[in-house]
């Protein structure tokens, strides 16, 4: 039933923007003031219209926005450059002897989000983990315009580590405080931005959105929507489509312009 389901899909888009061509100018006044009700159409001055009846055929589901707390977390390399056994002989901290120092690179956007003694886990080869912190964080002077050299403080009680070694940092990402989010399935990224299709009366808008943490079930949005505005979780893309196949075809179904 799968591959049916898949194959009618494209299908229904082509259907229903076979209408795009030129139209008397009775058919495109009628056009502007009320919506076609025979498949999903797109006007460049009104959005994307889906009738109920290919709505309910979609899946078609919307959700509004909503306050919660959002956390990620990103991962970066880092390489072991001072083992736990060397720090002891190179300090005289007695913390020294269970620390293990690493070094590694992250990007202006991943350094905005660390800060120095903030807490990180450091994942090993064979799934094991330990806890780490930031010890250091400046920018870097050679070639690497832009990037950070990021220090690791790991504390490595059994000297696991041995200079050399290459290990993943995990760094936890988020506010505890509630922001206005989506459902990450809502959010639609293109070449051009970041967007989701905001409900307006009839029609679905697509809105540019500016989006702050980001994991696999949520979305906070920093700009671009307001309390009690619904977005359209699922069929995200194939919104996207029929806009495109119209915008691409050089008019717009319902636009005639």
């Amino acid at each position: 039933m799968k591959p049916f389901f898949f194959l009618l899909i494209p299908a229904l888009l082509n259907i229903a923007l076979a209408g795009c061509g030129r139209s008397s100018p009775r058919h495109q006044a009628r056009e502007e003031h009320a919506p076609a009700d025979h498949g999903v159409t797109f006007s460049a001055k009104h959005g994307v219209h889906v009738p109920a009846e290919t709505a309910t055929f979609l899946g078609l589901e919307l959700a509004e926005i909503e306050e919660r707390i959002v956390r990620s977390e990103f991962h970066f390399s880092a390489q072991i450059y001072r083992a736990a056994a060397e720090a002891r002989l190179a300090s005289v901290q007695p913390m020294a002897a269970a620390t293990a120092f690493a070094s590694g690179d992250v990007s202006p956007g991943e350094a905005r989000v660390l800060q120095r003694r903030q807490p990180v886990t450091v994942q090993l080869d064979r799934g094991a983990s330990l806890p780490g912190r930031v010890a250091e964080l400046h920018p870097r002077t050679d070639k690497s315009v832009g990037h950070f050299d990021v220090t690791i403080a790991i504390d490595d009680q059994d000297a696991q580590l041995a200079a050399g070694t290459f290990v993943t940092v995990k760094a936890p990402v988020g506010s505890d405080k509630p922001i206005a989010s989506v459902p990450r399935s809502a959010l639609l990224q293109t070449a051009e931005g970041k967007f989701v299709y905001t409900e307006s009366g009839e029609y679905f808008v697509r809105t540019s959105v500016k989006t702050g943490v980001v994991n696999d079930r949520f979305a906070e949005i920093i700009d671009g929507l307001y309390a009690g505005d619904k977005v359209v979780v699922t069929p995200v893309m194939t919104l996207w489509m029929a806009e495109l196949q119209s915008i691409r075809r050089g008019k717009a179904c319902a636009d005639g312009h």
